[in-house]
């Protein structure tokens, strides 16, 4: 197997879980060896038959500037999904060294080394509501699943007016494409529970369309249709067939995704929604969060 090989890529990074790393930015210096097929650019000469590795440098860089890392080999398994799962390496070592991090030693650090079979493939669309304190709920909301999932891409944020009970603040909306190893009764109970739970979620029996901090819900799994738990949840969600502001930030993820009960794009069925009420917002939801807030 060819490799391309990233060297001494060196960030600054907040990384750690002792009183005083947990403000502080550290240094820290990743390498990768990916796992490439050269044959074909070394025999044409032309760019667009060889990796880019630019983008991949610049995910990593991103990633680590916009999260909070309480151990190296989270960071490290991060950066592998990311190499694999968003950009097709069919291999990757990644490297992650702590200059000064112990006395008497230059550096301290970890190696992993990941394959595609390393990992169960799942990858899940979440849906993300919230229409009270929506920008720090969606904010933070978005770091825990960081911090619990491999989240792989982030749709834009859309204002969106409420459903149902109309007497209420307007939404904000998006959908994230994650990875995870989980099961979806388990990625329900672990994950999606315990945001709404540490967001305060508050349910009210009698109108299901109450103002709330936090909604998720498991728009897409893979590409399978399926129930799951007590409530027979279902798997694709019925809304994206029903709602634009489901719909829309689904199909800026994937638009060729091909719904698997109906067989349409995710883009088709956007599109013949009714997304007049639907205003795109120029949000950064990787922003510093308050410096209370810990996953």
């Amino acid at each position: 197997m060819d490799i391309i090989e990233l060297q001494n890529l060196r960030l600054q990074a907040r990384i750690g879980f002792s009183p005083h790393e947990l403000e502080g930015w550290q240094d820290v210096v990743i390498n990768m060896r990916l796992g490439s097929a050269m044959r074909l650019a070394g025999e044409s000469d032309d760019p667009a038959d060889a990796l880019n590795y630019k983008p991949i440098s610049k995910a990593v860089i991103h990633l680590i500037r916009s999260r909070r890392f309480a151990l190296v080999e989270k960071l490290a398994e991060q950066i592998a999904c990311l190499a694999i799962f968003a950009f097709g390496a069919p291999y990757v070592e990644v490297s992650v060294q702590k200059p000064g991090a112990l006395r008497h030693s230059d550096s301290v650090g970890i190696r992993i080394v990941r394959q595609p079979a390393d990992y169960a493939r799942n990858i899940a669309y979440i849906s993300l509501g919230s229409n009270i304190a929506p920008e720090r709920n969606l904010r933070e909301a978005l770091a825990l699943l960081r911090s619990w999932t491999t989240v792989l891409a982030t749709s834009p944020v859309y204002r969106t007016p409420p459903q149902g009970d109309t007497q209420q603040p307007a939404f904000l909306n998006m959908a994230v494409k994650a990875h995870t190893l989980r099961s979806p009764l388990d990625f329900k109970r672990r994950v999606i529970d315990r945001i709404e739970r540490k967001l305060q979620r508050q349910r009210d029996p009698t109108n299901v369309n109450a103002p709330r901090t936090i909604d998720l819900d498991i728009a897409l799994w893979n590409d399978e249709m399926l129930e799951y738990g007590s409530k027979r949840w279902r798997i694709p969600d019925t809304e994206i067939s029903r709602y634009a502001h489901v719909a829309v930030p689904l199909a800026d993820l994937a638009p060729d995704y091909a719904h698997p009960h109906t067989g349409e794009t995710l883009r088709k069925i956007a599109d013949r929604l009714d997304a007049s009420g639907l205003q795109k917002l120029d949000i950064d939801l990787d922003a510093e969060l308050d410096s209370d807030f810990r996953a």
